[in-house]
């Protein structure tokens, strides 16, 4: 059995996260002895790749897997987007009970970023990707919200391996939200899988995988949304370290990704992952 890989989660960066906290945490968490960090191009409407690029510049970039990913683009920043989650998070802070409201308007369409298979445009998200985040190569580059039923795939695909023949990225894979078993089914029938990684949330049919999927080389993510419905329905599953317990004997999990901005909850998850 081999215990996941404990990552760090900076979807929440520039987002309901300021950047200067977002900070923080990454030093926490590499000072924690965490090296797998996990971002993407949309996250923080485009602005939290700045922030861990300026985390990975006061650290040996040898010693880090970087994700991150493309197919999702941000909204574009305006002074207006600034203020807004300014506002937004000064709202939270004061007002608890407002979260609810700040996130439906964050989910209105102005707010909305857009989906894209055009390689030209994940081109350009890349290139972006990489000037934020101030490196010459991704670690591993998924394709977000990867869709089985969208065409274009084969054209993603080429893209990616023309990026790993010359090292702009050392793997490349597949961000699957929707159902496990069709969208492993769709990338194997592609021939994709031997060479991908897939990042999923924690589920029970990554938890249940049958023996043909035993092999993919998976990233989890959302690990105590999962463990918030186990306790409802009084599962077996209690905490953190029963979860990467679990998912180190059901499948070939590398990380476990969590969002962790109090140092007490990163402390515990630490804590958890060390046993």
């Amino acid at each position: 059995m081999t215990i996941p890989a404990l990552g760090f989660g900076t979807a929440a960066i520039m987002g309901r996260v300021s950047g200067r906290r977002g900070a923080r945490a990454l030093e926490r968490a590499h000072a924690s002895g965490i090296r797998h960090f996990d971002t993407a191009r949309s996250y923080g409407w485009g602005a939290a790749e700045g922030v861990v690029g300026a985390f990975l510049r006061k650290h040996d970039r040898s010693e880090i897997r970087l994700v991150t990913k493309c197919g999702i683009l941000p909204v574009r920043h305006s002074p207006i987007l600034g203020l807004a989650k300014s506002v937004a998070r000064a709202a939270i802070a004061l007002a608890p009970g407002l979260r609810e409201r700040v996130r439906r308007v964050a989910s209105s369409d102005g707010f909305q970023p857009a989906r894209t298979y055009d390689t030209e445009a994940l081109a350009g998200s890349l290139r972006t990707s990489l000037e934020q985040l101030g490196v010459s190569y991704i670690d591993d580059l998924l394709l977000h919200n990867f869709s089985p039923e969208r065409p274009g795939l084969e054209d993603i695909v080429t893209w990616f391996k023309g990026l790993q023949r010359v090292g702009t990225i050392r793997r490349f894979g597949f961000s699957v939200e929707g159902d496990l078993q069709e969208g492993l089914e769709v990338l194997a029938r592609h021939g994709v899988l031997a060479d991908a990684v897939v990042q999923v949330p924690v589920s029970e049919a990554l938890l249940n995988l049958p023996d043909e999927w035993r092999n993919v080389a998976f990233i989890a993510h959302s690990p105590f949304a999962f463990l918030g419905r186990q306790a409802e329905a009084d599962g077996k599953m209690k905490t953190l370290r029963d979860l990467l317990l679990r998912l180190g004997d059901s499948c070939r999990c590398e990380a476990l990704v969590c969002a962790m901005y109090d140092e007490a909850h990163m402390a515990a998850n630490v804590a958890a992952w060390r046993g």
